[in-house]
């Protein structure tokens, strides 16, 4: 059952309790009313009667013959007058024996009246009845007929029921079809979400109301938004980690053919002495490309599982040196210039991965550079740059360097000993220390790299 069949059949319940009740509390006034009136009007004609009976008594010098009592009532003209003495009857022209007046309940006076009043049904009639008692054992019954009470009763129950089916009715109606514009918000927003669920991320609520209906719309939008999102990173780090996968394998092809190839000459080859050494050199360096591949794809995964690091006060003018004392043989070995300059201020981070980050940034300043040429470090502000004059990195491949196994150069990269993961392993870093990378290059003149630390 829908919501709103729930609902509308909830408030028809409760509409019909609420007029039954109503309507159940209204009749039983109006039918205290009514008999009130008819009692007062049963009173009225006791006394009457009972005032000319004392009349009529009086004539005879207050002696009366049953007959005489009989002619009395006749004359009164009276079809709801019974007059007892014990059981025996004088004068009776109801329908009413002896029995049942002797079985009806009397209550004592009412409204200040001086006869007994009673309610009795029989034979599918309603009575009102009052006794006289009178000398000589003597009682007089006047009976009122509740007929007329009844039928106004019936009547006006039929008109409640009526009022009630005549307003309720088209009020369920009304409810219903308000309850179906109301909820009809709710079906979009199911066949939205059924979309969605079938494969249409961009599938979006178009609910524009500013009730709670609107806002759970706009929320549920958000939620939809933070779902594509999530699928489309999750998606994009599939992707990377395919393409990941795919150049891991290019990059071990290479020198382990190498490796391979020329095992297989000096096992196969006579070689003289020279082509040997040659050949467990080619073997020697390729290995060691193999170990250092190795030893930073290990750093990354590392990095990767790191959840938080143990923070310090690292002065920047210590971390520089450090770096310049690693990094300075492979400069002087490449016949470039290693310097420091501005170096003041501290950051906040791990003394050790920030010296890795730094070494592999020098490093790649360096490869990048000629002979004769000058890498600069420096650090103000909380910032630290490392500046090179080298052969810069064109605008369009700067959004591509931090991807793992990239390179703008790859053979030079690769006669230099690079894998392309040096900035990746940066990249890792900076996050685990809450720092961005800022990327400056023109081609032909340099490059500058400036990690920004948080203040």
């Amino acid at each position: 059952m829908k919501l709103r069949t729930k609902i509308t059949a909830v408030a028809a319940l409760v509409i019909l309790i609420a007029a039954a009740i109503s309507d159940g509390v209204i009749w039983s006034i109006c039918r205290r009313s009514m008999l009130g009136e008819a009692k007062q009007t049963l009173f009225g004609q006791t006394v009457m009667l009972q005032s000319k009976y004392e009349e009529f008594q009086m004539h005879y010098q207050g002696t009366l013959r049953d007959a005489e009592r009989r002619f009395f009532f006749k004359q009164y003209g009276s079809d709801y007058v019974i007059c007892l003495r014990g059981k025996q009857e004088i004068f009776n022209q109801t329908v009413l024996t002896p029995e049942d007046l002797q079985n009806m309940k009397l209550s004592n006076q009412h409204y200040g009246q001086p006869a007994a009043v009673g309610e009795m049904r029989i034979r599918g009639h309603s009575l009102l009845i009052t006794k006289i008692e009178q000398p000589d054992a003597l009682k007089i019954y006047v009976v009122y007929d509740l007929a007329d009470v009844t039928r106004r009763l019936r009547r006006l129950a039929l008109g409640m029921l009526g009022v009630l089916l005549g307003v309720g009715i088209p009020a369920v109606i009304v409810l219903h079809l308000l309850l179906c514009r109301t909820m009809k918000p709710f079906g979009v927003l199911s066949d939205s979400a059924k979309q969605i669920a079938a494969g249409a991320y961009e599938k979006r609520a178009e609910i524009s109301s500013r009730d709670e209906i609107g806002l759970l719309a706009k929320d549920f939008n958000k939620m939809a938004d933070a779902v594509q999102d999530k699928i489309a990173a999750l998606t994009d780090s599939e992707k990377r980690k395919t393409m990941f996968m795919a150049d891991f394998s290019h990059e071990l092809k290479t020198p382990l053919t190498a490796i391979s190839g020329y095992a297989q000459t000096l096992r196969t080859v006579n070689l003289s002495v020279d082509d040997q050494e040659e050949a467990l050199g080619y073997i020697y360096s390729e290995s060691r490309r193999l170990d250092r591949l190795a030893k930073k794809m290990m750093r990354l995964m590392q990095l990767d599982r790191t959840e938080s690091l143990q923070m310090t006060e690292i002065d920047c003018q210590s971390l520089l040196d450090s770096v310049l004392a690693t990094c300075k043989p492979i400069a002087e070995h490449q016949g470039i210039r290693l310097q420091t300059a501005r170096c003041s201020g501290a950051v906040q981070g791990d003394f050790d991965l920030l010296h890795d980050a730094l070494c592999n940034l020098t490093e790649n300043a360096v490869k990048a550079s000629t002979a004769g040429q000058t890498v600069t470090l420096c650090a103000e502000n909380g910032m630290i740059t490392v500046r090179d004059e080298g052969c810069g990195i064109p605008a369009d491949e700067i959004k591509n360097l931090t991807e793992p196994f990239y390179m703008v150069d790859k053979s030079r990269s690769r006669s230099a000993g690079g894998a392309g993961l040096g900035l990746s392993i940066v990249r890792m870093i900076l996050q685990l220390h809450g720092a961005d990378m800022a990327i400056e290059s023109t081609v032909g003149k340099g490059t500058d790299i400036t990690l920004k630390f948080p203040q």
